[in-house]
């Protein structure tokens, strides 16, 4: 059974619809404060007060809820999470925090009772991922933190591409053979982004800020979804990502002014046998969208996470892909009209109103619970304990331009370097990349606790 919502002296004892907060509401927080004025509009949910410190949220919320239809009460404004949850008393609490704070929001939401929903990545040492979810345990079952009948708090994590249907068609056509023996899974992303984007905030592009870890890197944060994706597409099936048991990282910054990297190439060995390969860069001169792979000995198969699309690629000169492949491709296609999905909308599913159902008991499981997202952690914590700090990379091998007041620096070469390194499993290193240094694997057998970068 789920837990009762909570009450407070504004509440209706009589009504059960989830009592919802927002922790944040400014950046990405407006596009939870977005979706949850339209599930309130829907009657799934009340928005019964937020917290925020910038001087503007009152006024930002106030313009999001009067574009929708609710004649209810006004939620209130805090300056703290605490303030929120003591005077609201909310069944959800949505973060939409910066990523040194996650970690004790979410415990502090967990120990009011309160389930969340989290952005990604919702911690990035293994000992908070660890410490969470035994607090989820004592709160409730075993198995506490996936489904609504386990009596303790729930957290959903922001990583909604992973339940993408371009990403579930590709993992099962690893699993099922369609694309032959499986090589490796990839990962190819070339984003491009600004200064600007590392001045937007201040720990953006540190490794530790005010005592805290942050781990602001190209897979942490920007790319985090391809490298869940690549674990769920190596792992024996979608709710049970693939567990990382060595990491072989280079971690690589274009940039003086950032501790973090901006361009990543990662070798993760799985407990499943499969090898994930991530090649990323935030200094490509050209954006593009960054896909899942897997390179099978019959046929490549590729996932556009961001965009919906699954192509292939036969192995074989002159010969079609494998059928039951292609069988997958147009399945996906006819999915996608038939859903009425516009090109380039990757069909990911609404995580706020899935928590919000299995709070109430209609949906049986979290489509990204907590627990699923561990081996992700564990292969952030593995990166850096494999690469060390990023390593800078000469200004020889990159070119600066300046376009609508922004400086944006590229790495020369990095188009081709990723997609050679992506379709044929290799690190920088290995294909020859002059600035790039090879580094040692790093084994995370009984690995508990990320002390790098002393905070």
């Amino acid at each position: 059974m789920t837990t009762p919502p909570l009450s407070s002296p504004q509440a209706d004892p009589g009504d059960t619809t989830p009592r919802v907060g927002l922790v944040g509401v400014n950046g990405y927080g407006r596009t939870h404060l977005r979706n949850a004025a339209r599930l309130q509009e829907q009657g799934l949910l009340r928005l019964v007060g937020y917290a925020d410190v910038a001087p503007d949220a009152a006024a930002v919320v106030a313009e999001h809820l009067a574009a929708r239809a609710y004649d209810g009460p006004p939620p209130h404004g805090h300056r703290t999470l605490t303030d929120l949850l003591a005077t609201d008393r909310p069944d959800i609490v949505v973060l939409g925090t910066p990523i040194p704070l996650h970690a004790q929001m979410i415990e502090e939401a967990f120990t009011a009772g309160a389930s969340v929903l989290v952005e990604k990545p919702p911690v990035v040492t293994v000992q908070d991922m660890d410490r969470l979810l035994a607090l989820q345990d004592s709160a409730g079952s075993a198995g506490s933190g996936d489904s609504g009948d386990s009596g303790g708090p729930l957290c959903q994590v922001g990583f909604q591409n992973a339940r993408a249907p371009a990403v579930r068609a590709l993992a099962r056509l690893a699993r099922d053979g369609a694309l032959g023996e499986v090589e490796h899974v990839g990962l190819g992303g070339r984003w491009s982004r600004p200064d600007s984007y590392y001045a937007r905030t201040d720990w953006a592009g540190r490794l530790v800020h005010d005592r805290r870890y942050v781990l602001d890197g190209t897979l942490t944060n920007p790319l985090a979804h391809g490298l869940m994706n690549a674990l769920i597409v190596a792992g024996d099936h979608d709710d049970s990502p693939a567990t990382p048991t060595a990491v072989r990282a280079e971690l690589y910054r274009c940039r003086d002014s950032i501790e973090g990297d901006d361009t990543a190439s990662v070798r993760v060995e799985t407990a499943e046998g499969r090898t994930v390969v991530a090649s990323v860069t935030l200094c490509a001169p050209v954006q593009v969208p960054p896909y899942v792979f897997v390179r099978g000995s019959r046929a490549t198969a590729r996932a556009y996470y961001t965009t919906g699309q699954l192509t292939l690629e036969s192995a074989r000169i002159a010969q079609p892909p494998p059928a039951a492949a292609v069988r997958a491709v147009e399945a996906l296609a006819a999915d996608a009209a038939r859903a009425g999905r516009a090109p380039g909308d990757p069909g990911s599913p609404d995580l706020l109103a899935n928590l919000v159902n299995v709070v109430r008991g209609y949906d049986d499981r979290l489509l990204c619970p907590l627990r699923m997202t561990r081996g992700f952690v564990l292969a952030l914590n593995g990166m850096y304990e494999s690469a060390g700090r990023p390593g800078p990379v000469s200004p020889r091998f990159t070119t600066v331009h300046d376009e609508n007041g922004e400086r944006w620096v590229h790495l020369v070469g990095v188009d081709d370097l990723i997609e050679r390194c992506a379709r044929d499993g290799l690190l920088f290193s290995e294909a020859g990349a002059d600035w790039a240094t090879p580094t040692r694997a790093f084994s995370l057998a009984n690995y508990r606790n990320f002390t790098s970068f002393s905070c």
